[in-house]
């Protein structure tokens, strides 16, 4: 009578040792990667009856910049709502995202925050 166990455990530990193999890459990563930069926080004085001071504010103000606008904080003004605001693909400039939030309707001042 014939063992076939060995034969068996032997395949098996083949097929996984060419699977993991197969998986594996020799790439670099991040060579070809886009870069994403850090955001800037800028204190915007805004009409809060055209833009809401929150979240949905920020929302609408990065659909029509192009650059990720993110809800930071109310401010202690009234009218004054902190983002952090960071390039995209669609804009790839920080200085041009700071512009194009200025120029935005119901945005009356834009400043940095240091």
């Amino acid at each position: 009578m014939v063992n076939y166990t060995g034969a068996a455990m032997f395949a098996v530990i083949a097929v996984v040792a060419v699977l993991a193999g197969g998986c594996s890459t020799s790439a670099r990563l991040g060579a070809t990667e886009a870069r994403i930069p850090g955001a800037q926080n800028y204190d915007v004085k805004i009409q809060p009856a055209r833009i809401p001071p929150n979240p949905q504010g920020a929302f609408a103000l990065s659909t029509a910049t192009g650059c990720d606008v993110i809800y930071i904080a109310k401010s202690a003004s009234a009218d004054t709502v902190t983002y952090a605001v960071r390039p995209t693909s669609r804009v790839p400039e920080p200085s041009q995202c700071a512009e194009r939030l200025g120029q935005q309707p119901g945005v009356e001042a834009v400043a940095a925050v240091r």
